[in-house]
């Protein structure tokens, strides 16, 4: 009996672990189909089915079939408990009433499945056991997909909400701010410039830039004495913009720029432009586009404002200095207009995303003097990157062009650069190209990347060459960091890395 006991507990906390791993993968993804399928084109995702231990799993199943080495499934359901009661990493989604609401229904059914078990023959039991074990992944997503049509529901009442709310505030100006990179810090300063002189202005939190997100914000956080709500917008597909637009109904477009973010997603170059450009058409008062963009340039569109760093037009900028701690610019209208501004915020990309902001805030009657005065008070977090001793902060998210920018930083040090960073994933079909171009930037500033997944270490090697080294685990990767803290010396911390070298 004690045996059996021990069996149930150790495979119970087995399957605990083991279900919130799913459900918190899922969520990762927003619950995207596509999203969740492109996460095992990565070797980690293939890792998960693609290994020994799931191998050998079915493996015992299959002997144990034809009355061979019968004790195997027992064996090993008890090395799992044991392991996974003793391993202290703890992968689990953000605990969200979708998720309780999920994960309670996963373990009445494991719980049923239980119990229709017989007890009598121990090796029977552990087989069935592992079974359910092996079948997890499935059932977790079986789940998910089951209930996606009340979760449709659900969603589709409350969108439905969030529009007949908009449309009794009607005082309220809509800012919408859309991208394939630059979205929230182009939000974050745009909120903090127009609070400078402006009282109820509000802007959606972090990231939280799809139907849901924008849905609940205008139920929870808007009222009539609202003035300005900049609202960030983000896809996965065609349409995805436009339905934003039909729950927010934004007066005013920022288009921050376009690349093939989440290509895997949305299929073709021409599927994401087209998309972004869903707010610059649905606008109607006007609309401020990031004209050193050659995919927004070469795109035909209606009349609108443009913002440049390269060339001048209805905004830009003239004596650009980058510094360690902030930038300093000349903003410059196309009537004669400019002003001196010296803003908080790391790396001279985030120029382009200023002029955009600059120009709107203009537009909406704020002074250039005015404008430099409120854009004083932003805070480096907002750019993207911070500056710790010699550590960059980049771990918020991460594009192309955003490592691209972010290497190009590191040159104002004149020590040794590394760069600690996964490969980026959902890009399909220019993950090759794009990882062998990033590889050859690490080659050209940096002294050493520290590569924390497998995916595209071919290609990055191809470009980088000795300077590329893959290491997963945080303990070794702090080791390595140790030899690189020289007053110049610079660690730049891209992507999603290890939570755990992040706090260390």
């Amino acid at each position: 009996m004690i045996i059996i006991i021990s069996i149930i507990i150790l495979w119970f906390v087995s399957q605990v672990k083991n279900s919130l791993f799913w459900i918190y993968l899922w969520q990762l993804k927003n619950y995207h189909i596509g999203r969740f399928k492109d996460y095992f084109r990565t070797k980690r995702g293939r890792s998960v089915f693609i290994n020994p231990l799931y191998f050998l799993k079915i493996f015992s199943l299959f002997l144990f079939a034809f009355d061979f080495l019968t004790f195997l499934p027992l064996i090993l359901i008890l090395l799992e408990g044991f392991y996974r009661i003793i391993n202290r990493k703890f992968i689990h989604p953000i605990f969200t009433k979708k998720v309780l609401f999920l994960f309670s229904f996963v373990i009445l059914i494991f719980v049923a499945l239980f119990k229709t078990l017989n007890f009598s023959n121990l090796y029977d039991f552990s087989a069935k056991l592992l079974l359910i074990n092996i079948l997890t992944p499935f059932i977790v997503s079986f789940i998910v997909l089951m209930f996606q049509p009340l979760t449709v529901l659900i969603r589709s009442i409350t969108l439905m909400k969030a529009r007949n709310k908009r449309k009794k505030l009607k005082n309220l100006t809509v800012i919408g701010v859309t991208g394939s990179y630059g979205k929230s810090s182009t939000k974050e300063f745009l909120y903090t410039i127009l609070s400078y002189k402006y009282t109820g202005v509000k802007r959606t939190k972090e990231n939280y830039n799809s139907e849901i997100g924008i849905s609940q914000f205008i139920l929870n956080e808007l009222n009539k004495d609202d003035k300005y709500f900049i609202c960030e917008m983000g896809a996965y597909n065609r349409g995805g913009i436009k339905l934003l637009c039909n729950i927010a109904d934004p007066q005013i477009g920022i288009l921050t720029g376009v690349n093939n973010q989440h290509l895997s997603t949305f299929g073709t170059q021409e599927n994401i432009v087209k998309t972004k450009f869903e707010l610059i058409e649905y606008v109607k008062n006007f609309s401020v586009l990031n004209w050193d963009n050659y995919l927004i340039k070469n795109y035909k569109i209606k009349d609108s404002y443009k913002y440049s760093y390269l060339e001048k037009q209805d905004i830009y900028a003239e004596n650009v200095k980058i510094f360690k701690d902030h930038i300093e610019f000349n903003a410059c209208l196309k009537n004669g207009e400019k002003e001196y501004f010296k803003v908080n915020v790391l790396g001279g990309h985030n120029v382009s995303n200023l002029l955009g902001v600059i120009f709107v805030a203009y537009k909406l009657g704020m002074s250039l003097k005015e404008i430099s005065e409120g854009a004083r008070n932003i805070v480096p977090s907002q750019g993207g990157m911070t500056l710790v001793n010699n550590f960059i902060d980049a771990t918020y998210s991460s594009n192309a062009n955003g490592v691209m920018a972010h290497l190009n930083f590191l040159n104002l040090w004149s020590g040794k650069k590394v760069i600690v960073m996964p490969c980026l994933i959902e890009l399909q079909k220019e993950s090759q190209r794009i990882h062998r171009e990033i590889g050859r930037k690490i080659y050209e500033i940096c002294d050493l990347a520290i590569i924390t997944t497998p995916d595209y270490l071919k290609e990055l090697k191809e470009g980088g060459r000795e300077k590329i080294l893959y290491e997963s685990d945080p303990i070794k990767i702090l080791e390595i960091l140790k030899k690189y803290n020289s007053r110049e010396d610079i660690i730049l911390l891209e992507s999603r890395v290890p939570t755990k070298l992040i706090k260390k």
